[in-house]
């Protein structure tokens, strides 16, 4: 039988693919992934453990994950609070769709609060308040302070930390009146230190000198609380307790920033007689230095109305907004931060120019998207009211919330992360 010769077959012209995946390229493909499909990978080998708990890998998916935010609401209940968050890009695409208690819901026992986020990092703290009667029928109100660190993407909390207790005398007519100065709390980044640092203030009445304050800081890795320089002004958020969320602690490049009155206040309640928008004034503290230095607002702004005025950080940006006496509602960035000729006014909304609905009630910015061109507004406090703007064509769409969320609480833009507490 005749056996055919084997031909030889042409060599192929293609390149050999590699036998292993460059580190590099499996860093840059992992650090575009969620949270939660990249702490599962960590159990794929030791080397991709090492890379995925490497401090640079973790700042590497920061950086793309800051390109992916999400809103992260409270919601109140008889036994707590819950923390949900939802995709921004989903939720300005359909706001049908909603926003509801289950989506990535985790649980916060009653008694602990938001202190701020940053890069994904949320700081809790928690208050206890408990009265105690001394001789003479004295009474003394006392709080008890104590601090979390929490990443809700990695599901990891800290255990409590920086514990602290504040006491003062309480009016014996009201002896079960809460403090009406209590801490309010910041948060933030130090650069220069690597490290995380919490704020805490609160306003000390000094009859018949004018009101004081008391400034503290806890440096995430330390074990105490230091008290450093007190504010030259008062932060009014440590007056009124009613835009106590509104105008909380604002981080931006390393700093906390508060709305502040220059006037000399010789009672916690004289806040609420600012006529004059040359008493405003922006208190900044360079969480490096530990040091204040004082921001002006717009020279555009020359008016108050019933509303107070707000700060916040929107777009990376220190933003200020305040409702207008004919009837409008201004938005100001700082586009380049401590700069005052950098002050840019984002847009300038005429309520009666609004179509579907006025949205006048919901005077709370909470988020702006695809460079400011869509906003979000809620009612603050509880509330089930929640609306997209649309500057450009001046349309309202409305969201559709299930039950109540606290938006005065602490609603803000989001970013996953791996950051760890140490």
């Amino acid at each position: 039988m005749d056996i055919r010769p084997i031909k030889k077959q042409p060599q192929s012209t293609a390149p050999l693919l590699p036998t292993s995946i460059p580190d590099e390229l499996v860093a840059e493909i992992l650090s575009r992934l969620d949270v939660k499909t990249i702490v599962r990978f960590k159990s794929v080998s030791k080397s991709w453990n090492t890379l995925i708990s490497d401090p640079a890998f973790v700042d590497k998916h920061l950086q793309k994950s800051s390109q992916k935010q999400n809103l992260i609401v409270i919601w109140n209940d008889n036994d707590g609070y819950n923390v949900s968050r939802i995709p921004l890009h989903r939720l300005i695409g359909n706001p049908s769709i909603g926003i509801h208690s289950h989506n990535n819901s985790h649980y916060l026992e009653r008694g602990c609060y938001i202190a701020g986020s940053c890069n994904g990092l949320i700081c809790l703290f928690s208050k206890y308040f408990y009265i105690t009667e001394n001789v003479g029928s004295r009474h003394v109100g006392h709080e008890n302070y104590s601090i979390y660190f929490w990443n809700p993407s990695t599901g990891k909390k800290s255990e409590k930390l920086g514990s602290f207790s504040y006491s003062t005398p309480l009016d014996r007519l009201r002896p079960f009146h809460t403090l009406s100065n209590s801490f309010q709390f910041g948060f933030g980044y130090d650069d220069s230190m690597k490290t995380y640092k919490v704020v805490a203030f609160h306003a000390k009445e000094n009859k018949p000198a004018p009101v004081t304050s008391e400034v503290k800081v806890f440096s995430l890795g330390g074990n105490c609380w230091r008290n450093i320089q007190s504010f030259p002004v008062i932060p009014l958020n440590g007056l009124n307790h009613r835009h106590t969320c509104l105008n909380n602690g604002m981080h931006l490049s390393g700093t906390v920033n508060w709305l502040a009155g220059l006037n000399d206040f010789y009672s916690i309640h004289e806040y609420r007689y600012i006529t004059n928008v040359e008493d405003f004034v922006i208190i900044s503290l360079d969480l490096s230095t530990e040091t204040y230095k004082q921001l002006l607002l717009p020279q555009g702004f020359d008016e108050i109305s019933a509303v107070w005025p707000v700060l916040m950080v929107l777009m990376d940006c220190l933003s200020f907004s305040y409702d207008t006496k004919d009837n409008g509602f201004v938005l100001w960035q700082m586009k380049e931060y401590g700069v005052q000729e950098s002050w840019s006014q984002l847009f300038k909304i005429s309520y009666q120019n609004v179509q579907d609905c006025c949205i006048k009630d919901y005077y709370q910015t909470v988020c702006l998207y695809k460079n400011g061109d869509m906003v979000i507004f809620a009612k603050p406090q509880c509330s089930n009211q929640a609306v997209i703007y649309n500057v450009r064509n001046k349309r309202v769409a409305r969201i559709l919330v299930q039950d109540c969320i606290d938006w005065s609480f602490h609603a803000s833009v989001y970013v996953e992360s791996l950051v760890a507490f140490r």
